[in-house]
């Protein structure tokens, strides 16, 4: 997982302001992830999830309004040079007290992808 960050305009020197994070490779092929697929993102302490949406205009009204209600995002699978990637919106990252550099545990299991803060004792 990669992240582009920035120094913050009003920040102090030492600080940085999360703008983006991607997470992509061929494994999201393996996981039959394709471009263009809607998926919503929840976030909370610890944990980031996406989960895969039904695909269509009518069906994306509804999750927009879906969405809304239940404070998640939506966001769809990308493309760059050949590869998929899905997106980490910044408040994300924030509602999940997590950065981009954090090593984080991705667990796929139907249909759900999760990122989670590895717990360490």
């Amino acid at each position: 997982m990669k992240g582009a960050i920035r120094k913050g305009t009003n920040a102090p020197a030492n600080t940085v302001r999360i703008v983006t994070g991607r997470l992509g490779g061929k494994w999201l092929e393996r996981l039959d992830y394709t471009p263009g697929e809607v998926l919503t993102i929840s976030a909370e302490p610890g944990l980031i999830t996406y989960e895969r949406q039904e695909n269509g205009i009518a069906r994306t009204l509804e999750l927009v309004k879906f969405a809304r209600a239940n404070k998640l995002w939506l966001i769809q699978v990308q493309t760059n040079g050949g590869q998929l990637f899905i997106k980490i919106p910044k408040p994300c990252f924030k509602r999940a007290n997590v950065s981009p550099e954090e090593p984080l545990f991705a667990i796929y299991e139907d249909g759900l992808l999760k990122l989670q803060k590895p717990e360490l004792s």
